[in-house]
């Protein structure tokens, strides 16, 4: 199965796989590394396609710096983070805008449910996953996998610890907008790339901000003893399991008629 490209009406790029017929359904946003590369590649979209088989939109948007979204002369993937955010630009926002763009062109075309969309990434993925979700309400859900919580953590950005933006991009500093989203984290007890300190002190900020406002749960962090900056594809099939047992997502479509106010 080849993923599709498409654009918005504002240029916006973005991969799909094959929309199924009929009404609007619901929408996964996967994150990993270039668009199409992310819906293609093991074990970056083993999720993605297990949810496209029970009837769920499986898109996916460039990561700053990889695939088309890098620019001539800078450097690739997570370098190519750091020379941005040394140069001041807030790449966490930059990409918030596509992926509003992206869902907004989704709801209109009739493809996605507004009221049933997810997110999920592996490792940097992850961390612009949950990042969209801050972003946007319309994203319910997010499942992430070793994720990037913390730039700091990652050598990448050795000489950048004490980076103001790099301090504000923190997850942990998005617990507070992140309430009331359900969460699923998965990630080894010995990941010294990412910091599994660090994906616990997110886990346990998302905790802490449900609690301030009243809510119970909603929160899955699943710490595994294994071997350092993994996921394994049986993460994956246990995530596509959460997802398809949330409320909010058993009934993956509705018609267009029904779903019109």
């Amino acid at each position: 199965m080849e993923p599709m490209t498409r654009t918005t009406a504002d240029g916006t790029a973005f991969a799909l796989l094959p929309p199924h017929d009929g009404g609007r359904a619901a929408t996964l946003l996967l994150f990993a590394i270039a668009d199409t590369d992310s819906l293609a590649t093991e074990p970056y979209c083993r999720l993605g396609r297990l949810l496209h088989a029970r009837g769920w939109n499986v898109v996916s948007l460039d990561l700053p710096c990889h695939g088309a979204d890098r620019r001539k002369g800078e450097p690739a993937e997570l370098l190519g983070w750091a020379a941005r955010i040394l140069r001041g630009e807030d790449i966490v926002a930059a990409f918030r805008r596509r992926v509003d763009a992206v869902v907004d062109h989704l709801v209109a075309t009739g493809l996605a449910d507004p009221s049933r969309m997810a997110a999920a990434g592996t490792s940097r993925g992850g961390f612009m996953a949950f990042h969209a979700a801050a972003g946007n309400p319309r994203i319910r859900a997010v499942a992430a996998f070793s994720p990037v919580t913390d730039l700091a953590a990652l050598s990448e950005f050795a000489v950048l610890q004490n980076n103001p933006l790099v301090r504000r991009l923190a997850l942990v500093q998005a617990a507070d907008t992140l309430f009331g989203r359900t969460a699923w984290i998965t990630i080894g007890d010995a990941d010294e790339r990412v910091g599994t300190d660090k994906a616990v002190a997110f886990a346990n900020a998302l905790t802490a901000a449900n609690k301030a406002r009243g809510l119970e749960g909603g929160i899955t962090l699943r710490v595994l003893s294994t071997p350092g900056h993994q996921s394994f594809p049986q993460w994956h099939d246990e995530a596509a399991e959460w997802f398809a047992r949330l409320p909010f997502f058993m009934d993956t479509r509705t018609t267009i008629e029904e779903s019109k106010p």
